[in-house]
Formats: C-alpha cells, structure tokens, sequence
C-alpha cells in the first residue's frame, strides 16, 4: 500500500507535450478518450495554462454539477489505431510529408511549412511539429510512415544530441488515451475504452441526479481547482461525502448497504502507482487512500482527499467498528483505508504496513474472492510470489465475509463479473510519528482508532 504515496489521490503524472496537457483537459473535464472540448485544432502553443483551462471549464459547464460535453466529432478526435501507431514512433521514424494543408493566413501553416521537408519524426518536432501534430495531420494523411527507421547514430548527427533526448522523452511519455485501462496494443483496447467510457458516463448521471435531489451547491470554478480534483471527480466525492453525512447524523449503525451506497458515489482516481496489483498490459486501477500514510514528500500526514471528504471516511470507519469480524478479541486499530474498484490484484505482499488489515467487499459482482497464504512468514530472502502452490492459500468470499489478514503476505483476487469495490482497514508504519494535532483530527474528524503502542501489540498478538 505504501506504493500510493508517490501518487496521492491519484493526481495525474504532467507531461511536456502538448499532446498530453490536450488529453490531461479531455479527461478531466469531459471524461471521454477524445478531446471533445472545443479547442482550436492548430496547437499553436505547446503547453495549455491553467487560466485557459478555466475559461473551458467555466464555458462547458455554466448552470450544471458536470462538464458538459461537445459532441463526438467535434474538436478534436482520434481513433485508437492513430494512437497505436504514433505510440511506436521513434525519432528515427521516417516519414514523408505531403503539400501543405493549413490556412494560409495560420499559424500553423508557417509551423508545417517549417518542418514539411522532415524525412524523420525526430526532424518533424524538431522543426516545430508538436506530438499531437503527428496525430492530427495522421488521420488527415499529411504525411504518410514510410516504414523503418534511422539508425540513431545518423539522427543524432541530423538533429543534435541534446534534441534527440527530448525527443525521446517526448515520444516515450506519450500514454495514449485518457481513460483507456490497457496498453495499446492489447487486441481489445478499443472494447475495454468503450466499455469504460459507459461506465464513467451511467456513473456520472448517476451522481449529477443524486446532487440535484440534495440541492447540493454547484461550485464555482476556482472552488473546483482549489480542490485540485477534477470538476467530475470533485463531484462524486462531494455526493458521496454529503450521502456519509446524512447516515452519521441518523445516528443509526451503518450497514453494508450503506457502504455501498457511498462507495457507489465516490470518485475513483486513476491510480498509476500500484504497479504491484495490475495485471500484465494494465495502464492503472482505481485506488485511493484515505487515512494517513507515510509520504517521503511529507512523511506521517492524512492523505488530501481525508481532509476534504472527512464524512466519507467516518462512515468507513463507523462501519468497520459497528460490524466487528468475528473471532476478533481485540480492539482493531488502523491509521488509513485503501479504496479499489473493479480491478482484480495480482499476487502481491504490501509494504510497510504494521499489524494486521481488516477487508471487505461491495458491490453486485460474481466470482472476485481473495486468495490469501498465511504461512508466507520466510524472510532473508522471501519466497518468490510465483513459488506458492494456489492450494496452499485460504480462500474468502469477501461479499459475504469480513476478513483479518496480514496484507504484508502473499494475496491475489479471483476475476470477476460486475460491479466491486474493495475496502482495507491498515496501519501504515511509522504512525507513531503523527503529529498530535493530525492524530486528533483522525480520532474526533474521521473515526479512526488510532493505534497506541499498547493498542497494536495486543492487536498482534490476538491475531497472531
């Protein structure tokens, strides 16, 4: 779990090129692959400011909780296949470009003109072509892909040492899609990106009807970007926050219905960090933590979205204490909970976690059962993940069952059908280092039984 501290509340890694700060706004604020926002298809300017992605924001989304979207084929728009293909271009790629298609009176037909004769796509940017350059005139058959490719020693000598690293780093950060979930070359990237891209939009109306029924407040621009969430996730933590809110003050126990309403509302960030649970060719999963965790950006702190969605995570916690797993003698405590939605874990141990975890799942889902093997305690070396026999792991069906594990030990999910959120209840090491005024908002704020030394020792060894 601590692998999350490098992309807390799954802030989006910020690229250079144009390309990237395009699809960064596309995803954000119409959340579809394409960006279908309005933007001038010249790409005169290499990076996009935050006062110009205000001034998008606040255009598509006047009088309503969520971006309101372009239609498909307006602005810009590429197909996967054009993706795929600029995704393997190297610097030495060589293509030939045709006439110059631009408007006369453009911008952009000096910068194409300043770069037309580009025998390689390394000369092409470094004559002013920008990443989503390729793309754009690719579709429009501009310039065509000649096949293979300059050897790098005689495109180091045509554009420069220094030029043909930034290159190199411009093409190799080029992801792809906003919001598609696999590489693309896996055969059904374009099923997958579709059959996602119904999800976040059914999940979104969903979520915008629900604000309405609440007369939750719109917020203004600048509210949104303070926040630093995008406007779609922003919401979907705010109904969910406000859902939570609601159910505390009833004062009644929190059931699994209601954890899964919240959770139903709640705004998954695309989580890119967790490398140990994707699954081969996977691009990120949904997972977020709320609690505190030990950063080395900021050490023993509560994760952002703990301060802004406090409701949210004191349901989480009523709930973990209102429905006690049976068998456990002692009192659980935890500093932090991490959040996963529809994603199976490959095989994995967590890092730095102390004591035991609580887990549970949600959702309607077939199959999707944890495989746990409680006897990986060997260390200095520790066995290899792929050495344990799946008949050796105890089997749990998470829908039904509540369970205490040690997360530090080998695990995996099954696959699954359906819709289905996971939740873990953990202490990160190194709480004992929370500052008293971070330890106090966790207890009073958010419900969490903060660990004393006293707490996990007896914790441990109940569970031991």
């Amino acid at each position: 779990l601590s692998k999350q501290t490098k992309r807390i509340n799954g802030v989006q890694k910020h690229r250079d090129d144009a390309t990237s700060a395009v699809l960064k706004v596309a995803g954000q604020y119409s959340d579809t692959w394409t960006a279908s926002l309005s933007i001038v298809p010249t790409m005169g300017k290499t990076t996009m400011k935050a006062k110009t992605i205000s001034k998008l924001v606040k255009t598509k989304r006047q009088g309503g909780y969520i971006s309101k979207k372009g239609e498909r084929g307006s602005g810009m728009k590429f197909k996967l296949e054009t993706f795929a293909t600029v995704s393997k271009f190297q610097p030495g790629t060589r293509v030939k470009y045709g006439p110059n298609p631009k408007r006369p009176d453009s911008k952009s037909f000096k910068r194409y003109a300043g770069y037309q004769k580009a025998k390689t796509v390394g000369e092409a940017l470094k004559f002013g072509a920008k990443v989503a350059d390729l793309m754009w005139e690719l579709e429009r058959g501009d310039y065509k892909v000649l096949g293979g490719t300059r050897p790098d020693a005689q495109e180091i000598a045509a554009i420069g040492k220094s030029t043909f690293e930034k290159v190199k780093s411009q093409l190799s950060s080029f992801s792809g899609p906003n919001g598609c979930p696999v590489k693309l070359n896996d055969p059904a990237a374009k099923e997958k990106l579709e059959k996602e891209e119904k999800w976040r939009a059914e999940r979104l109306k969903r979520v915008e009807k629900r604000a309405n029924d609440m007369k939750l407040k719109v917020e203004s621009i600048k509210e949104i970007e303070a926040s630093t969430e995008s406007a779609d996730i922003r919401l979907q933590r705010r109904v969910a926050d406000a859902i939570a809110r609601q159910k505390l003050s009833s004062g009644k126990k929190i059931a699994d219905a209601d954890v899964s309403e919240v959770l139903h509302h709640w705004g998954f960030s695309e989580n890119i960090a967790r490398i140990n649970v994707m699954q081969p060719g996977q691009k990120y999963v949904y997972s977020d933590t709320v609690g505190a965790i030990r950063a080395r950006s900021f050490g023993f702190h509560p994760t952002p979205p703990t301060r802004r969605y406090p409701f949210f995570t004191k349901l989480l916690n009523k709930w973990c204490s209102d429905n006690k797993p049976a068998g456990l003698s002692a009192k659980f405590v935890c500093t932090a909970i991490n959040l996963n939605c529809n994603y199976n874990g490959r095989r994995h141990r967590d890092q730095n976690n102390e004591g035991p975890s609580i887990i549970r799942a949600f959702g309607k889902f077939k199959g999707g059962k944890l495989r746990y093997w409680p006897k990986d305690v060997k260390k200095n070396p520790r066995p290899s993940l792929d050495a344990f026999n799946t008949k050796d792991a105890k089997v749990y069906d998470l829908a039904k069952h509540t369970v205490v594990f040690d997360g530090n030990r080998a695990h995996e999910v099954d696959e699954f059908q359906g819709e289905r959120y996971s939740v873990v209840f953990f202490t990160a090491s190194g709480h004992g280092k929370g500052k008293p005024k971070d330890v106090e908002f966790l207890r009073n704020d958010c419900g969490f039984p903060f660990p004393t030394t006293g707490d996990m020792a007896r914790l441990k060894k109940a569970t031991a």
